[in-house]
């Protein structure tokens, strides 16, 4: 079996939240829709792999990974991926990480479909019946996600991700009023995109204690990984560290070595596909540090069900995952045929062959024609506010 062709479209689907269209809002950005870029790699004998990632590393992927990837055996995973992004001593050099992920992803499909067996099976078995989820939740006063909250609580979520990070007090009092709103049985997690300095989150952390929030995601910038350790030691808030592309494995052991996380947040779509992301959920497990899923709202079906296969079938992720299927459903939707419905807080993972999915073309062709009306475009973030606070 030979790769013969790699082709890519992009597409703009419009975030949706209880039936209404609704942009997902943050301190650093506001996005209308999941803007992405799906990648078909074909072969020769009539088997077709689907990937996913953004529609900035569409050009990358054809210019750059297309000509090198061509007349290569499709099973060749960990071959194909040195050859296209050349990993030295852990680095990740040359393509982005993202854009070997799409193909990554792609080749784990076709190999599934030859074998005629669900990825999760390729990778080891199921250890995990139904995958765990959290609400994605964007930035908005502490009002509306309470209301949100509640509205998601009453749907059977028991589990949340909550983005924070414009304003300190805010984000106290978003705590506050939403756990008091659901109670103490509900896991609420916040995340702050790394919004905070070390001084400002020390302070903010004590003050969230006393309401219980399952962990703070990225509470400061990515790189201050002696400030995520000297964080974790003053506060009793499990820290969630979110593992981007920029990183390497010797990163993650130096985080290991530094004491400075509780949890490893991770999402193979932006890490370079999943046998490097294996790689890493060992490190972490030989460390007694779970790893969560990670979700950038919101990954369409190829992406979500390459999470769900990998999730179900490691044993590293005990804790819940992110999920933001929910911002899909009606009156948006999904460019596959049978959509992902979260039921009581879980998802369960595909069982046909490969990625399990199937490319609805009428949904693939309408959401490229709304990406390419540019309507959707990423805009700039809620100000950030109370600046004495910093």
């Amino acid at each position: 079996m030979k790769i013969t062709d790699v082709r890519t479209i992009c597409v703009s689907v419009p975030f949706a939240v209880f039936g209404k269209f609704h942009p997902m809002t943050m301190w650093y950005a506001t996005r209308y829709a999941s803007n992405h870029a799906i990648v078909f790699i074909d072969t020769d004998e009539g088997i077709t792999g689907i990937g996913e990632t953004w529609p900035r590393n569409e050009a990358e992927i054809l210019k750059t990974v297309k000509p090198k990837i061509i007349g290569l055996d499709p099973l060749n995973i960990e071959n194909i991926t040195t050859i296209s992004i050349n990993r030295s001593r852990g680095i990740l050099r040359g393509v982005s990480p993202s854009s070997i992920s799409a193909v990554d992803c792609a080749l784990w499909d076709i190999i599934g479909k030859v074998c005629n067996q669900p990825l999760y099976k390729l990778l080891g078995g199921k250890v995990h019946d139904k995958v765990r989820c959290r609400y994605w939740m964007c930035e908005k006063p502490p009002e509306e996600q309470v209301a949100e909250a509640v509205k998601a609580v009453e749907r059977g979520w028991k589990a949340f991700k909550i983005k924070i990070g414009k304003d300190p007090k805010k984000d106290i009092e978003s705590l506050k009023m939403i756990r008091d709103a659901v109670g103490d049985d509900i896991e609420l997690g916040f995340d702050v995109n790394g919004s905070y300095n070390l001084p400002t989150a020390i302070r903010t952390l004590k003050k969230m204690e006393k309401y219980d929030p399952a962990h703070i995601e990225e509470p400061i910038p990515a790189l201050d990984f002696k400030g995520y350790a000297d964080l974790r030691r003053s506060t009793n808030i499990p820290i969630e560290f979110h593992l981007n592309g920029h990183l390497r494995l010797g990163d993650v052991i130096e985080l290991v070595n530094l004491r400075a996380m509780d949890l490893l947040h991770l999402n193979p779509m932006q890490n370079g596909g999943l046998i490097y992301c294996n790689k890493i959920c060992a490190i972490a497990e030989a460390a007694g540090i779970p790893v969560t899923g990670q979700s950038s709202a919101a990954e369409l079906g190829p992406a979500n069900a390459e999470l769900l296969h990998w999730i179900s079938s490691n044993p590293a992720f005990s804790r819940t995952n992110d999920s933001s299927t929910h911002l899909l459903e009606p009156p948006s939707g999904d460019i596959i045929k049978d959509e992902f419905k979260t039921k009581n807080g879980c998802l369960t993972v595909p069982e046909r062959p490969g990625l399990g999915i199937e490319i609805d073309d009428e949904k693939l062709k309408k959401y490229n024609k709304i990406w390419r009306t540019s309507k959707y475009k990423v805009e700039q973030g809620l100000p950030r506010t109370d600046t004495y606070y910093w």
